[in-house]
């Protein structure tokens, strides 16, 4: 296939209308329908069902976006490095990471940009709980590999970087400890960790709400937690609970804590956050593509990792 039948058949994919494609794509409706009939010429097999009312994947079409998608993608990230490379990245960009697994990403993500652009370095930070994305507006960093939602008018979201479950830290005497799963509603009358005042409320809210579904209330403890192990300590002296990822489990096993999935919660994402006025630097566009790049490989078993996707404000 040429590239610009895969762009065009790709993007018809993610719009399902031949009219919002061709607007994409800066073409006239015929010639995305001229496209997608050619393509299926060739194959011999229908990619989409139209119909006056919608335009839907076949079996096939779906096949061929699968296999298609992803060499599409490394398309997308052979181009920029290219660019990169004639443009050059110099000078050195400082990355905090937030979590023992973000820290692993992170550095991986270094030897693959370092590997790439010998001209730049990185620079790798933590940042805590207290933190949040302070460390971008003061300058200790440029750019963080965090736990979103992270919702500032200054500052860009880019990739999700990896999506898993929701858990719980319990101490080891809990009611709930034993359990293989708990929902929101059992958490009616628990207390959580909380946090210094620093972190936005729309932050704390997402990961600790204060009332379950059924609208019972969830406390929260009056000494607020800078990092986590001030949380743990805090759970394993029976006084709250914290949550947390897929990652927990593995990196913090310890006899005096438990750990439970919450069944009903949304999905915990790990993701990248710059400043704003940064979006066109060619340094974090690099790292950002290596961090894609290296983090399934490194995704705790039952974190997913996310397919890369175009960065958004």
């Amino acid at each position: 296939m040429e590239r610009a039948e895969m762009e065009t058949f790709l993007t018809l994919c993610e719009e399902l209308h031949f009219g919002r494609t061709a607007e994409r794509l800066h073409v006239t409706t015929g010639l995305v329908s001229r496209t997608v009939k050619r393509i299926e010429r060739r194959i011999g097999a229908p990619l989409f069902e139209r119909s006056s009312r919608r335009v839907a994947l076949t079996t096939v079409g779906e096949g061929l976006r699968e296999d298609l998608q992803p060499l599409w993608d490394g398309i997308g990230r052979a181009l920029r490095r290219a660019e990169r490379a004639g443009s050059g990245v110099t000078g050195t960009l400082t990355v905090g990471f937030m979590g023992a697994q973000n820290g692993r990403v992170v550095h991986a993500a270094r030897a693959v940009f370092e590997h790439r652009n010998p001209h730049g370095a990185v620079r790798v930070v933590e940042t805590q709980l207290q933190q949040h994305a302070e460390q971008l507006r003061e300058g200790s960093a440029d750019l963080l590999l965090t736990t979103l939602p992270v919702d500032e008018p200054d500052l860009t979201v880019g990739a999700v970087v990896t999506r898993g479950p929701r858990f719980l830290v319990l101490p080891a005497a809990h009611r709930l400890a034993d359990r293989g799963t708990v929902t929101l509603e059992d958490l009616g009358g628990e207390t959580f960790v909380d946090l210094p005042g620093c972190v936005p409320d729309y932050f704390v809210d997402f990961h600790m709400p204060r009332r379950t579904p059924g609208g019972r209330a969830v406390g929260r403890h009056p000494e607020p937690c800078g990092t986590y192990a001030e949380a743990l300590a805090l759970v394993a002296a029976g006084r709250a609970m914290v949550p947390g990822d897929g990652q927990l489990p593995l990196l913090y096993r310890r006899p005096d804590l438990r750990f439970v999935r919450v069944s009903d919660a949304p999905p915990v994402e790990q993701g990248l956050v710059w400043r704003g006025r940064d979006d066109a630097d060619p340094r974090v566009r690099a790292f950002a593509d290596a961090v894609q790049e290296v983090a399934p490989a490194l995704a705790p078993p039952g974190v997913a990792p996310v397919a890369p996707v175009a960065p958004a404000r």
